[in-house]
């Protein structure tokens, strides 16, 4: 200091003083050098302090050619600004000025000028290390992926060392860090984290740094010479100094700002000389060289860490103000979104399978009405007639609320308000109950009239009406309606939105939302109605099995009913068990439901009117009975037959199932005359206009 204040008493005094690089020496000196009038010029001062509101008052004649963080905090805006990130997280370390100082300003112009959200700001020291996780978990948790950090090399470490531990990097994570042109501090030893896990957290993160040269070194700058040549001699005689390009800037910076001081006269003017900085413009090696309140309006890089080494990505020009990225030298990475976002997304039938279902339910109505003008129309036809045709409509009717069950469940929240959804919920409920009593209750009955009659042979016994079987299907149906009047009345409907497990797509999340209906005791009256109706199905199943050798087609579709049955109850099995296991994948599980119904439906459709088309298509008349006859010995005597058909064992044996069949022979001829006046009998009382008989059993 005593050699400057030596040189600055001497005559001729200095007009202007290159150089200063460490900080504590250039604030002493700028603050006194105003008051003799002695501009001073920085080639590698970087120090925030200089360019802080009230600099220009303590440092007046003080200027610094390296751009500071002025041009930093710009790269910074631009960059963030070039992602769209509308939301970030900053680190600041509280007990150094160097950072402490733009970080103030960063966070302020990013909130008011770019919109920018700072969701928190963690301050961090070197004497409260300790307290560094506990500031990252906050950043954590506040759903930060974007952190702008102002900290030391040394701190900076640190914090990316912890930044690991808290899982906080990768690709949905973004650093933007100071960079000071090295990388030793990413291999200090006192981390707590090894090589690898600090390349792990370093992978793409961004540093902004102060340009050494400018890009273009063709250009011809000042001296009228190109760049590449100006830089290469400065780089062969001082090789190691990264301030040389400023350096040689700066010389050329007061060697123009003298000349035009000086005048056309060669007289010296103080304030000559700062407008002559001020307005100093020329290309130099570090690239256009402009001031603006004293500070160097210069390029600032901005590079990516990649594999181990830094990318150039982009520049920042502060003497034009423009910003330039890279994209070619990003790669395939992509930036991240600045936070979590969570999508709501609705889990609704698909259109396509909502609308192929409708229309194979539909399908399904169509041939059911078929079937129901072919049973009315039909009603008299001797084939029709004594399979209960009144039970038919009704199997009929049943098929047909089953089938449109198919179309109303696909319906759900998307396609209807949530009044109108409840109400559709209640309608949904009493169709398929409803349907699936009238069809399979229907069926139920008639294939109990057929047990009763073919295992219980009594010549005395009545025979068992219609009119029996629909109050055996009235009673099921009274059941049904008051298990569904209790439901609506004591736990009424409600439509809820279940949220399924959450789907994590980049820093995506996806909350998909099943609407349904429930209710409080919604799980008490479906296991209600599950128990009546698999009791009923049980006992259908017992009754088809019982009567499985009964064969008489004109009287009650004995066989085919059978059949139904177990189709309905295999169905209604398989149905159930995948809309609970499936409940999660309403496609899924509608595509499978649907199927069951309009599977087992249709089949129990066909097998009940198949043979009944059938057989009218063939005898629409129905004056062919010989055919019902043979039906009606068939079915007395198959026990018997199947069980004559296997062979004796011995002699004595084969001469008693000799005699046996025999005397079957004269049963069975005594059973034909019998048969045959039976029918003569029928016809009689059909011509006589005795009806009532006839529609009995």
């Amino acid at each position: 200091m005593k050699a400057l204040f030596d040189l600055i008493a001497a005559s001729p005094r200095p007009v202007a003083i290159l150089g200063g690089v460490c900080t504590e020496v250039n604030e002493p000196v700028a603050m006194a050098l105003k008051h003799w009038q002695i501009v001073q010029l920085s080639y590698a001062e970087t120090h925030a302090k200089f360019s802080t509101s009230d600099s220009q008052e303590l440092f007046l004649t003080f200027y610094r050619i390296v751009p500071g963080d002025r041009n930093l905090n710009n790269a910074k805006f631009r960059l963030i600004d070039y992602f769209k990130w509308k939301k970030i997280g900053t680190v600041k370390q509280n007990d150094d000025t160097r950072y402490a100082l733009p970080h103030e300003t960063l966070t302020t112009r990013l909130e008011n000028a770019y919109l920018v959200t700072i969701a928190y700001t963690a301050g961090i020291s070197l004497q409260e290390k300790d307290n560094i996780g506990r500031e990252l978990q906050e950043l954590k948790d506040r759903d930060v992926h974007i952190i702008v950090m102002d900290a030391s090399p040394n701190m900076s470490a640190i914090v990316l060392c912890e930044a690991y531990h808290k899982q906080m990097y990768g690709d949905q994570y973004v650093w933007i860090i100071p960079g000071d042109h090295t990388t030793s501090w990413v291999n200090q030893e006192s981390l707590n984290c090894t090589k690898e896990e600090m390349m792990k957290v370093l992978e793409n993160h961004f540093i902004t740094e102060f340009s050494l040269a400018r890009k273009d070194n063709l250009t011809y700058i000042v001296g009228d010479k190109r760049q590449a040549v100006i830089w290469d001699e400065l780089t062969r005689i001082s090789p190691d100094n990264i301030f040389r390009g400023y350096l040689y800037d700066g010389l050329w910076t007061l060697a123009i700002a003298l000349s035009k001081s000086l005048g056309a006269d060669a007289s010296f003017s103080y304030h000559k000389m700062l407008t002559a900085i001020d307005n100093t413009s020329f290309e130099g090696v570090t690239g256009r060289v402009r001031f603006e309140n004293n500070e160097r309006l210069g390029l600032v890089d901005v590079m990516q860490w990649k594999n181990g080494v830094y990318v150039d990505v982009g520049t920042f020009d502060g003497a034009s103000d423009t910003f330039t990225m890279y994209n070619e030298n990003l790669g395939d990475w992509k930036a991240p979104l600045d936070s979590t976002i969570v999508v709501r997304r609705g889990e609704y039938i698909s259109l396509p399978l909502l609308i192929g279902m409708s229309l194979l339910a539909l399908i399904g109505i169509a041939l059911s009405l078929i079937f129901l003008v072919i049973n009315i129309h039909y009603r008299n036809h001797r084939f029709i007639k004594m399979s209960s045709p009144n039970m038919n409509n009704i199997i009929i009717i049943g098929s047909m609320c089953t089938f449109a069950s198919v179309i109303l469940i696909g319906l759900d929240a998307h396609i209807l308000s949530d009044s109108h959804f409840v109400k559709l919920c209640y309608i949904k409920s009493w169709t398929m109950c409803l349907g699936f009593t009238l069809a399979f209750g229907s069926m139920f009955s008639k294939t109990w009239r057929v047990h009763s009659i073919f295992t219980n042979i009594r010549m005395d016994k009545k025979a068992i009406k219609d009119s029996k079987l629909l109050m055996i299907l009235a009673g099921l149906l009274a059941l049904d309606i008051v298990v569904l009047l209790l439901w609506a009345i004591f736990s009424p409907f409600r439509h809820v939105i279940t949220q399924l497990p959450q789907i994590t797509l980049d820093n995506k999340v996806i909350i998909p939302e099943i609407g349904f209906c429930e209710s409080t005791y919604s799980s008490v009256f479906q296991a209600i109605l599950y128990v009546i109706k698999g009791v009923l199905m049980i006992l259908g199943c017992f009754l088809a099995w019982e009567t499985r050798h009964v064969n008489v087609p004109a009287l009650n579709d004995s066989k085919f009913i059978g059949i139904s049955v177990y189709v309905v109850v295999v169905m209604s099995v398989l149905g159930l068990s995948t809309s609970v296991i499936l409940k999660e994948r309403v496609n899924e599980a509608y595509a499978l439901s649907s199927f069951f119904i309009i599977f087992s439906t249709s089949c129990t459709l066909c097998l009940v009117f198949g043979p009944k088309v059938k057989e009218l298509s063939t005898n629409p008349q129905g004056t062919e009975p010989r055919a019902y006859r043979r039906g009606l010995m068939k079915s007395v005597v198959a026990k018997t037959s199947q069980t004559s058909s296997q062979g004796p064992s011995s002699d004595a044996e084969r001469e008693a199932i000799s005699k046996l069949e025999a005397e079957n022979q004269l049963k069975k001829r005594s059973l034909h005359q019998k048969s045959t006046q039976l029918w003569d009998l029928l016809d009689k009382l059909r011509e006589m206009g005795d009806t009532q008989f006839l529609q009995q059993g």
